[in-house]
């Protein structure tokens, strides 16, 4: 059984998505150009940078904070943000070398009948709603006949 972990670059996922299956903490990392591999640390080290671990269905993804930033806010609301099991597309600037910017964007599930069909209930409902209201409303401002009586024997 082969337990390699298989990375990925964000260069590679350009114009295509990928699903977060699952993400892990952080890690200092340097790209060493002798040798030709990562050095990671697990504290903060002089031109270490520090890189999150991302597992997706297109492998690992080592995202700087700028960038797990833009995946956790695509999905933040009311104060929480879930990315497991989220989808974004991935888009560039289309500039290379230290100018190229990533976008991460957040892929939203298009809207089913069903879904569309609870929507067209609940604006029903509300609408009844709001009807009923106008109505208490209405009654509320017509005085009884007791009342008006009530009324006209007020002496000023």
């Amino acid at each position: 059984m082969d337990n390699k972990i298989t990375y990925t670059k964000l260069s590679s996922l350009v114009g295509d998505t990928f699903t977060v299956e699952k993400a892990g903490g952080f890690q200092w990392k340097r790209w060493d150009n002798e040798s030709k591999k990562m050095l990671i640390s697990e504290q903060y080290q002089e031109g270490f940078q520090k890189k999150y671990t991302i597992d997706t269905d297109k492998g690992r993804l080592d995202l700087g904070s700028g960038q797990l930033s833009s995946l956790l806010e695509g999905f933040y609301s009311k104060g929480v943000s879930d990315i497991n099991g989220k989808t974004f597309s991935v888009k560039s600037n289309g500039k290379t070398g230290m100018d190229i910017r990533y976008y991460l964007n957040p892929v939203r599930e298009p809207h089913t009948n069903q879904d569309q069909s609870n929507f067209d209930q609940m604006v029903a409902k509300k609408n009844e709603l709001k009807a009923y209201n106008n109505e208490q409303t209405e009654k509320d401002k017509t005085l009884s006949d007791e009342e008006e009586d009530l009324l006209s024997q007020i002496p000023f």
